[in-house]
């Protein structure tokens, strides 16, 4: 099914969906399966001959993309230790799908990130390879690229409304997420082996002196994890930012572009987010 088009079950949704959050009802409904389609602005027509304010609708139609994409997280040690291996970035922006369309492309390049595989309005981004990125990461000392932990990122941007388009990021941190704890795994290891096994070795006999050694090399090894770890989620939470405040600003520009939003801060058409 195209891109962007909505199955008979996802229209009902997102129009059940909308007459909730126009009613202030919090509950959400679960995504079903696609069978005949409609597209975006059929549907913006249908819940508004039905009165629901295409705000709501726009923002149902956010809410059933990003649970098209979303996955549930394992519980397992990883995700509890480095938090979920995806995060999601959702925002309506009221502006027409084209402009969002290649600022949103032109953020993800200035990113260092390549197209993977393109599916019209979902697009598979992944890590630029070769010398050239790889040491401009290296050297990245302004963090200014947030992506080094990811290694795809994928995009759905489609028109919300006639004026509106919803944007969503999906940041994978799954396969450097399994690296780092590894990482951290074999420091914390050899920190342990060195301090506390190899000090224990030096006086052979269990008394004393092992004891504090092997103490001393919990400690040690613990702290590197703790290190490593915060390091991470350090990173981690700088590439969830990222999309976050490209949003903003793209919200604001568009605000501001219309009538009566003068105040908003001016961002060229050619100039990065």
């Amino acid at each position: 099914m195209s891109a962007d088009k909505l199955s008979r079950q996802q229209v009902d949704f997102v129009l059940r969906r909308a007459a909730e959050i126009d009613s202030g009802d919090g509950a959400v409904a679960e995504d079903p399966e696609p069978e005949d389609a409609l597209s975006v602005g059929e549907v913006m027509r249908l819940g508004e001959e039905a009165g629901l304010g295409p705000e709501a609708i726009a923002q149902a139609l956010t809410e059933m993309k990003r649970g098209a994409i979303a996955q549930a997280e394992p519980t397992d040690a990883i995700s509890r230790t480095l938090g979920p291996s995806h995060i999601l970035v959702s925002r309506v922006v009221p502006g027409p799908a084209a402009g969002v369309r290649r600022a949103v492309e032109r953020f993800l390049r200035e990113q260092l990130m390549t197209v993977r595989r393109h599916h019209g309005d979902r697009i598979e981004w992944e890590r630029a390879g070769g010398i050239w990125p790889g040491l401009v990461r290296s050297l990245d000392f302004s963090k200014r690229y947030a992506f080094g932990l990811a290694g795809r990122v994928e995009t759905v941007v489609s028109e919300a409304s006639a004026h509106a388009t919803s944007v969503t990021f999906q940041i994978d941190l799954s396969e450097m997420r399994r690296e780092r704890l590894t990482h951290m795994g074999v420091r914390s290891a050899l920190a342990f082996v060195v301090l506390g096994l190899g000090g224990a070795a030096v006086m052979p006999g269990f008394g004393l002196y092992d004891i504090v050694a092997l103490a001393s090399g919990g400690v040690a090894a613990g702290s590197i994890f703790a290190l490593e770890r915060r390091r991470y989620l350090e990173s981690r939470n700088r590439a969830a930012l990222a999309p976050e405040r490209f949003l903003d600003l793209l919200v604001q520009r568009y605000l501001r572009d219309q009538p009566g939003g003068a105040g908003a801060p001016r961002l060229a058409d050619d100039e990065s987010f």
